[in-house]
């Protein structure tokens, strides 16, 4: 990616990547088996400093 772009996109791009979806198992345990299918729990990355972010 281009390295001069506007910081607030910078941001933004960088706090999208911090959200991951959680594992199935954690849909299945908050919606049960049937509902899990549609509905997915969205979580942030907790290891912010292992993860390669660089945006």
């Amino acid at each position: 990616m281009a390295r001069n772009k506007p910081t607030g996109k910078k941001l933004r791009l960088i706090a999208l990547g911090k959200i991951r979806s959680a594992p199935r198992w954690a849909d299945i345990k908050k919606f049960g088996l049937k509902r899990a299918r549609t509905r997915r729990i969205r979580v942030r990355v907790k290891d912010w400093r292992r993860d390669k972010l660089k945006v």
